[in-house]
């Protein structure tokens, strides 16, 4: 089953899949340019390291966020399109699950503070595996204040969680994480291989979506402005072509 994983959500994008023998296979997207120009390049370098075409892909997996909403809206509508004209089903992945993930799996619960901008951060906290496979998360993602983000870290009681994310180097700054400094070597970003490890879970109990369907997971709503006339949104075909609208 080759499933091709994608995670935009943050400036560190990267593709992945596993190939035909079983290895996992993972290209990072340049951070210093848009995910606009450099998601379908690392598509097509990853598939040629595999010895694969688009159309041997037969699933597509996303992180849905929260995150960056203009690399978000890149890699869903990327797939979303080649989704719809190759009738690839989608598998939805919230990026702050790929990456609890890895820490869930050694029996580590975890709180996740993603970077939200304007002085706040995503957070969600995972105190285990739902029935040792994914990702459980208590409540929902919460938008958090950089200021009340250890009060809030205080009342889930669990002094033994560790602390991932994006997030975490603005509140080291502004010296707000207290006796919590060490953050290791791990920036904390969602990790296409992480998405792609979920992706299949999810696809094995029939956890996917329509096109039509696939919608981020913006937490608080976006504030960018309308397109301008004449912007395109690259998408992708069942053939290779790119497509725009």
């Amino acid at each position: 089953m080759i499933i091709l994983a994608s995670d935009t959500s943050t400036s560190s994008g990267s593709v992945a899949l596993r190939d035909q023998e079983g290895k996992v296979l993972r290209e990072n997207l340049d951070s210093a340019r848009p995910h606009s120009e450099t998601l379908l390049p690392a598509v097509e370098r990853i598939l040629g390291r595999a010895g694969l075409v688009r159309k041997d892909v037969q699933a597509i997996a996303v992180g849905t966020g929260p995150g960056a909403f203009t690399g978000l809206r890149v890699g869903l509508a990327t797939f979303k399109a080649w989704a719809a004209a190759s009738g690839l089903p989608l598998i939805p992945v919230v990026s702050m699950d790929a990456v609890a993930w890895p820490y869930l799996k050694d029996g580590t619960p975890t709180v996740v503070l993603a970077d939200a901008r304007k002085g706040e951060v995503y957070a969600a906290y995972y105190p285990s595996l739902e029935e040792g496979t994914l990702p459980r998360m208590q409540g929902e993602v919460m938008l958090v204040p950089h200021e009340s983000v250890l009060t809030w870290v205080s009342t889930l009681n669990d002094p033994d969680a560790r602390l991932i994310g994006t997030g975490l180097p603005l509140l080291a700054e502004k010296g707000l994480l207290g006796d919590l400094e060490d953050l290791g070597d791990d920036s904390g970003a969602p990790d296409a291989v992480w998405i792609l490890d979920l992706a299949e879970i999810l696809f094995s109990i029939g956890r996917t979506v329509d096109p039509s369907d696939l919608v981020p997971c913006y937490v608080r709503p976006p504030d960018a402005k309308k397109a301008s006339p004449g912007t395109i949104v690259i998408g992708i075909s069942d053939t290779g072509d790119r497509t725009g609208s």
